[in-house]
């Protein structure tokens, strides 16, 4: 019992109720505050890591661009055989950038092996050899040519798989590309090419050789090792690989022509 004014006041139990809804509600209150703090943080985290993206991907496009430019011009001087860009390791990644390893189980755990090693020492400044530019008209496809296809020549353009032949040289020429999922990057519309469209490839010299399209397949990473080397397939051939999203991009969307007849 409390004294007041009015007299005696007597606390009951629907009082006491009263009072302990008032601190539960005030309680929840403090709850909900924490709750629209952290709700909000999560947002702007979120808002950021979907701008990372589209900015890493403006940022390759324009250097790609550039790079693309500069070997247009050198192709139209007289006896440029060689030309090199400088790359930092760590810029430009790609997600889910990776080497497709095939091969028996331990032959396979060596070669991957052999890769991180590779990797780790190499230099922070990374050099690339271009060898010219490739063109697929039905697709829109117009990018530079590297000489080896490492995770860093795939970054800025089409790589040329080593145990492959040069593009105009008898046997396979292998080249490879990122999908990407920016609209026209790299080999990202490979999967659209026809029968009978052309690949044009244009060597530093301005030598240009035009494949014509006989065949394009979809396999299993694993059946590579029939496709990539220098001694598979027919003749004077082009193999154009690449990822396809199909079953979350497990699968590689082959493109193989033959060299236009009359072609040197």
């Amino acid at each position: 019992m409390k004294k007041n004014g009015n007299g005696p006041r007597f606390y009951g139990v629907e009082e006491g109720q009263s009072r302990k809804r008032e601190e539960e509600r005030k309680k929840n209150n403090r709850i909900s505050a924490v709750l629209l703090v952290l709700a909000l943080l999560f947002a702007i985290v979120a808002g950021i890591l979907l701008l990372i993206d589209p900015i890493k991907n403006r940022m390759r496009k324009k250097e790609v661009e550039v790079q693309i430019e500069q070997v247009e011009k050198l192709i139209l001087q007289p006896d440029v055989t060689e030309y090199t860009i400088v790359v930092s390791k760590d810029a430009n990644k790609v997600n889910g950038e990776d080497y497709d390893i095939y091969g028996d189980g331990e032959d396979a755990e060596q070669i991957r092996a052999e890769i991180e090693k590779s990797l780790e020492e190499m230099p922070d400044d990374v050099t690339l050899n271009v060898l010219g530019l490739i063109d697929i008209d039905s697709i829109d496809c117009h990018f530079v040519v590297f000489d080896n296809d490492s995770v860093i020549d795939l970054r800025y353009g089409i790589g040329h798989h080593r145990s492959s032949v040069l593009p105009g040289e008898e046997g396979n020429c292998c080249l490879l590309g990122h999908h990407m999922r920016v609209e026209g990057m790299f080999f990202n519309k490979l999967i659209d090419v026809k029968i009978g469209d052309t690949v044009k490839i244009t060597m530093l010299d301005g030598t240009e050789y035009i494949y014509v399209v006989d065949r394009t397949v979809v396999i299993d990473p694993m059946d590579l090792e029939y496709y990539v080397d220098g001694d598979d397939g027919t003749g004077r051939q082009i193999t154009l690989v690449s990822c396809t999203y199909t079953g979350e991009g497990t699968m590689r969307i082959l493109v193989i022509g033959h060299i236009l007849e009359g072609e040197d």
